[in-house]
């Protein structure tokens, strides 16, 4: 999930829930609120009247929290009351900041690696397997791939872990062929004044 960051604040709650869920369970446990997190930001993202709902100040927290209450009556206890102390403490903005911040916490844990691949078409699931299987082999770490399609690449694949970006396109591969035959043509050139 985390290809963005999230603010200081947002990881401050997001390490207190890490910390209060790690304590109280397991990496599975850890999954569970990561995969809600993970919905309730998609939700708060998607759905403008549910933020507009739990960040309005004209409707008093008690109905709020009566509101956050029937949501999440399936959230575990520790979450439901994580949810319910940024409610009353006028932080429910920081939500899909905190599942950020808080996957990047699950990532690092479990030693996963946020990876991009690009490719002009579409890729058959065997051949995504492949892909991962590959990348998994040259990064050492259980990458998470996110798949991309891009038809201005051409051909071939661009990858990005991290900062790191391995270019393997085909576009690459033609502008650079571009640039060294410009160049040649400028040494020629050269040499014929």
């Amino acid at each position: 999930m985390s290809m963005a960051h999230a603010s200081p604040g947002a990881m401050v709650y997001a390490k207190a829930l890490f910390e209060a869920v790690d304590a109280a369970g397991t990496d599975e446990d850890l999954r569970g609120v990561d995969e809600r997190l993970a919905r309730m930001r998609r939700a708060w993202l998607e759905i403008p009247s549910l933020r507009g709902y739990f960040l309005s100040a004209t409707i008093p927290v008690s109905q709020r929290e009566a509101a956050l209450e029937k949501l999440t009556s399936t959230v575990p206890t520790l979450l439901r009351n994580f949810l319910r102390l940024l409610l009353r403490r006028g932080r429910m903005a920081l939500v899909p900041e905190i599942a950020l911040a808080f996957d990047e916490l699950l990532d690092e844990r479990l030693g996963r690696i946020q990876v991009t691949l690009t490719t002009a078409v579409p890729v058959a699931e065997s051949e995504f397997r492949d892909w991962t299987a590959q990348i998994r082999t040259a990064i050492g770490g259980e990458p998470v791939v996110q798949h991309v399609v891009n038809p201005d690449i051409v051909a071939g694949a661009i990858i990005r872990v991290g900062d790191r970006v391995i270019d393997g396109s085909a576009r690459r591969k033609l502008v650079a062929l571009r640039e060294n035959i410009v160049q040649r043509g400028k040494q020629t050139h050269a040499l014929q004044s």
